[in-house]
């Protein structure tokens, strides 16, 4: 739970973020792109949207598998109980975070 809360925290402090719930997630957008979202039934269960090519190094850590949901689309699940540090996570949201900019950027 302290990792969750850290880690939602730090999204929070991310230039130009909103915030709408979206299918159980609290989600968090940039440029009206979502790019991460935290689970309101599970404090640990984060999913992030990676560029596709980026999802496979992710998965190799021990607490990140693809989310069911949305794999094809680059999505990934993250286990915030399994991680060593909100920085784990931090990594992979921050890239979401700089893939929804360029999304949007070349729509």
């Amino acid at each position: 739970m302290k990792n969750y809360q850290s880690i939602k925290n730090k999204v929070e402090q991310l230039k130009d973020v909103t915030t709408r719930p979206m299918f159980g997630y609290q989600c968090y957008l940039t440029s009206k792109k979502f790019f991460v979202g935290f689970s309101n039934k599970n404090d640990y269960q984060i999913i992030v949207r990676l560029p596709k090519e980026k999802q496979e190094d992710a998965v190799a850590h021990k607490a990140i598998k693809p989310f069911s949901h949305g794999a094809k689309m680059g999505w990934i699940e993250i286990d915030s109980a399994k991680i060593s540090s909100s920085n784990v996570a931090m990594k992979w949201i921050e890239l979401a975070y700089e893939n929804a900019l360029n999304l949007a950027k070349n729509k």
